[in-house]
């Protein structure tokens, strides 16, 4: 792993904790949600300090550079965390859909006494 892919990983991550920080104090970040970004910057700071890893998971997996391998495991990340996402989405519809039609139905009971 080149020098400047290291410096640029410890960048971003020290740049994510602390976008995550000042959203997790002004409350715009549920808990679960910042504990997925603190992961996903630890895991982005591990690859670069410890640059042997991305070498051994190239090398385990048959990548022909570290750097594929880094970008790799981010996309697998990303698409994982969409995936939760579109889930929460869709039960939050759902409930959505039932409430307002819970609403609907109470309105139109009221409307007729």
């Amino acid at each position: 792993m080149t020098l400047s892919l290291k410096v640029v990983l410890i960048v971003i991550s020290i740049l994510t904790c602390f976008y995550i920080a000042r959203k997790l104090r002004k409350s715009q970040m549920n808990i679960n949600d910042t504990v997925f970004w603190i992961f996903f910057a630890l895991v982005l700071v591990l690859l670069s300090v410890f640059p042997g890893i991305a070498s051994w998971g190239a090398d385990v997996l048959g990548f022909q550079a570290d750097v594929n391998f880094v970008f790799v495991v981010v996309i697998f990340l990303l698409i994982l965390r969409v995936f939760v996402m579109s889930i929460k989405i869709s039960v939050l519809e759902d409930k959505l859909r039932n409430l307002t039609e819970e609403i609907a139905v109470r309105k139109n009971m009221s409307d007729k006494e």
